[in-house]
């Protein structure tokens, strides 16, 4: 979509316009970098101030600020800007209007392989035998595909990622540059004559709607699989280890880490440089802060943080105890220099009475 009325636009976005509904939308920008044909967006009213100076003639507004906005401009209202304003961009840019349909003549792919013709295979990449790919899916270029390994329609993979044998992919699955799915698990055992690997023989299971940041590893199965459930989104440089289940739409964030065997629930947030234990279970709707190490199960919708992890009630009475100490300490002080006025003056009274 190159161009777009507001009133057209209105009726795709199921939202009552405000102004002049013929007018013609050809971009969508920040409030401070549009311009006067673009459509940008506000979802706070401390943004009104940028609003004024913007020069974009088309906003998208929350419906609580209808009526209460600065005249001059055509506004659209709907319930969540920031949402709404995420469809409206999918709709102009559309990643795959990018790129054009078929094959690089540098891609290697095993006889056999059937490539929808709506897919598009970029330069060097690999793809091995009884690998089934989807309709409208986008291979960049340097990705290896491993055999047997399934991808869905609609998936965008970027440029140098390793999908190893067997991997399961959904539908509306992107992908980012330099992610390894099915590495084997850390699986081994010390003995006295040296360390011995497990072999890791499952697979990995990526459900649709799933996205996986840059660098990011999702180790296999020993056996059975490492699951990725609907709709999860995965940061970048974190690691899931091997029979891990990711609950439907929960969020790892960068640099956070999940050990083998561990269940995390549904709508889950573990932040930024978190480390959850192997075997541990996390509830649905739990909350696990940056840098928690968590060590123990976590309940259904708690917010946890620390090292061992516990309740954030609990670990701000941690961290306020040593100011907790220093005021008792300087509490101790005021009544020893008390008792001691109180002392000097009872000594004073006894030299007198004497």
């Amino acid at each position: 979509m190159n161009t777009i009325t507001v009133s057209d636009l209105s009726s795709l976005l199921d939202a009552e316009y405000e102004g002049n509904g013929s007018f013609i939308i050809k971009g969508m920008n920040s409030l401070s970098e549009a311009n006067d044909n673009e459509i940008t967006f506000i979802i706070s009213e401390k943004y009104k101030d940028l609003l004024l100076e913007s020069k974009a003639s088309v906003v998208l507004a929350p419906k609580k600020f209808k009526g209460n906005l600065p005249e001059g401009k055509i506004y659209i209202y709907c319930d969540n800007p920031n949402i709404t304003f995420g469809r409206i961009v999918s709709m102009f840019a559309s990643l795959h209007s990018s790129y054009k349909t078929g094959i690089h003549p540098t891609a290697i792919i095993a006889s056999g392989v059937n490539v929808p013709a709506s897919c598009h295979i970029g330069a060097n990449v690999v793809i091995e035998s009884e690998v089934v790919l989807g309709e409208n899916t986008i291979i960049l270029t340097g990705t290896f595909i491993g055999e047997a390994s399934r991808i869905g329609n609609n998936c965008i993979i970027y440029p140098h990622c390793v999908i190893r044998e067997k991997t399961q992919i959904g539908n509306d699955v992107i992908i980012h540059s330099g992610v390894i799915i099915g590495s084997d698990g850390f699986g081994y055992e010390t003995t006295p004559s040296g360390i011995i690997k497990i072999p890791q023989v499952g697979t990995v299971r990526i459900d649709d709607d799933v996205e996986i940041g840059a660098n990011s590893a999702i180790d296999r199965a020993r056996f059975g699989m490492t699951w990725i459930k609907k709709g999860v989104k995965i940061d970048n440089l974190v690691h899931v280890a091997h029979n891990v289940e990711v609950g439907e739409d929960s969020m790892l964030i960068a640099q956070s880490g999940i050990a083998g065997s561990s269940k995390i629930g549904n709508k889950v947030i573990v932040a930024g440089q978190a480390g959850v234990s192997h075997g541990v279970k996390v509830g649905d709707g739990a909350m696990i802060s940056g840098q928690a190490g968590v060590t123990r199960d976590v309940p259904p919708n708690a917010r946890w943080a620390g090292t061992p992890a516990t309740s954030s009630k609990e670990y701000m009475k941690l961290l306020l105890s040593p100011e907790e100490v220093k005021r008792q300490k300087e509490r101790i002080n005021e009544i020893e220099k008390n008792l001691k006025l109180l002392e000097e003056e009872l000594s004073k009274l006894k030299n007198h009475i004497g």
